[in-house]
């Protein structure tokens, strides 16, 4: 993922500012003194693509005096561009909306699904990763620089698996052995054939008796019409 811009509106310090734009960026550093908004552009990335950020509800993040937010996050990932709108209002008449498009030449086409929910599957379905994931290898938080090491034994496997991609292989594997059950009926239902041709077979040796016994009626038979005719 290839961050490409990022709009805020009313997201912790940032009321209104100009787009963040990364275009042609490789290396970027943010300086700047305690609480100048500099985790906050981090934050409005991580709550646009997750809904989550360090804050403990969507709320806190609300500017100051304001009742709603918006953050859009527009990326690139493996040749295609994304955009995530993420917005929430509080108070009277609250709520949450969140889309995702992707750009098609001087257009925006909608993936977004029925639901948040659903949306918020094909947003990870596409990244390939989690909040969680992304803060234990990607993005550090502020003053959470060990909260890989602080996670059980089983939960760092399970964050180096998605790091890894090797849920991919639970897919080949479930594949793999469909393709193998398959390939065991079949097997079954030859082996009934095979079992039938060779109780035919092991019949041969009657059945060319009678085909003798039948051929020699025949002879009987031709040689009786034979003579039928010459009558």
């Amino acid at each position: 993922m290839i961050p490409l811009k990022l709009e805020l509106q009313n997201f912790l310090p940032y009321r209104d500012p100009d787009p963040l734009d990364f275009t042609g960026l490789h290396v970027a550093c943010l300086t700047g003194q305690n609480g100048a908004g500099k985790s906050s552009l981090l934050d409005a990335m991580t709550w646009a693509l997750w809904g989550r950020a360090r804050a403990k509800t969507d709320e806190e993040l609300i500017h100051q005096g304001a009742s709603e937010m918006r953050v859009a996050f527009t990326f690139e990932l493996q040749g295609q561009v994304y955009q995530v709108i993420r917005q929430k209002r509080a108070g009277k008449g609250r709520g949450s909306s969140l889309e995702i498009q992707v750009r098609q030449g001087d257009k925006w086409r909608g993936l977004s699904e029925a639901t948040i929910l659903g949306t918020q599957k094909k947003i990870i379905g596409l990244l390939k990763l989690d909040y969680d994931t992304f803060v234990n290898s990607a993005f550090i938080q502020q003053g959470k620089a060990d909260e890989f090491t602080r996670k059980t034994s089983a939960q760092r496997k399970e964050v180096l698996a998605d790091i890894l991609g090797l849920a991919q292989w639970d897919v080949y594997e479930k594949r793999a052995k469909d393709r193998i059950a398959d390939l065991r009926e079949q097997i079954v239902a030859l082996d009934g054939e095979i079992a039938g041709y060779d109780r035919e077979l092991a019949r041969r040796e009657e059945y060319e008796t009678a085909l003798a016994a039948a051929e020699r009626k025949l002879a009987d038979l031709q040689q009786r019409l034979r003579t039928a005719e010459q009558q």
